[in-house]
């Protein structure tokens, strides 16, 4: 059989051009294929950062929402035995006011004793004209920062106290307590504010050193430059501004 020059010539090049073509068909799924690999080695390097530094930046000390209701009473060993004494009252507000304020409480304790250093739980809280002095956040700011004074703290929180105690005797009226119940009552509430009010004392309150010079305020500052410079007495040095 003859087979002629121009045909063989045309078959080697369909050989080489079907060779090259699955070569590079080759050379693309290896590529592809470690691509892939290298994107899932960063995203498993990117989640063990993010939980090394979730877990060094303390956020991890427990969430103001979703783990009951009202938000924070965990942190009060008193708080559902206190709501408990007077369900029956559920559903007024003297009631809902009163699990507010055993929210804040709660919550302030978690955000000065957390690890993180930031306002996360009380950033939750409503304001409450009746017993807030000012937003339970930013009492939390200002005893992270230790800029808040003592007689500030106290003010903010006899005010608490004072509005509990005066919904507490209403709920137990409400949910016809007797009086050796309301008594107990009111040892379960004051017992859950001093806890957190020791704690504040504790952390919220700076120094005297610390108040000599708080970081928001105004220093004097002198270059290095002009300290070793003597007093200038040059021809200025006596005018007092008149002409």
């Amino acid at each position: 059989m003859d087979i002629s020059l121009g045909q063989v010539s045309s078959k080697g090049i369909s050989i080489t051009s079907i060779a090259i073509v699955g070569l590079v068909i080759v050379a693309v799924v290896i590529v592809a294929q470690a691509y892939m690999s290298n994107l899932s080695l960063v995203n498993l390097r990117g989640m063990s950062l993010a939980q090394q530094g979730a877990t060094k930046e303390g956020f991890f000390g427990g969430v103001a929402r979703g783990a009951g209701h009202p938000d924070c009473l965990r942190n009060l060993n008193e708080g559902p035995e206190l709501l408990g004494m007077v369900r029956s009252a559920a559903g007024t507000a003297d009631y809902s006011e009163l699990q507010l304020i055993l929210s804040k409480l709660g919550c302030l304790k978690q955000d000065i004793m957390g690890p993180s250093g930031i306002v996360e739980a009380t950033r939750y809280q409503a304001y409450e004209t009746a017993h807030d002095r000012e937003p339970i956040a930013e009492v939390a700011a200002t005893c992270l920062n230790r800029t808040i004074s003592k007689r500030d703290l106290e003010i903010i929180f006899v005010t608490f106290k004072d509005r509990a105690k005066v919904l507490l005797r209403r709920l137990c009226t409400i949910s016809d307590l007797t009086e050796a119940q309301t008594l107990q009552a009111d040892k379960l509430m004051i017992s859950a504010w001093k806890d957190v009010y020791e704690i504040a004392m504790g952390r919220c309150i700076a120094t005297p050193g610390e108040l000599e010079a708080q970081a928001h305020d105004a220093q004097p500052f002198e270059p290095p430059s002009v300290q070793d410079l003597r007093e200038y007495n040059g021809y200025y040095s006596g005018w007092t501004g008149q002409v």
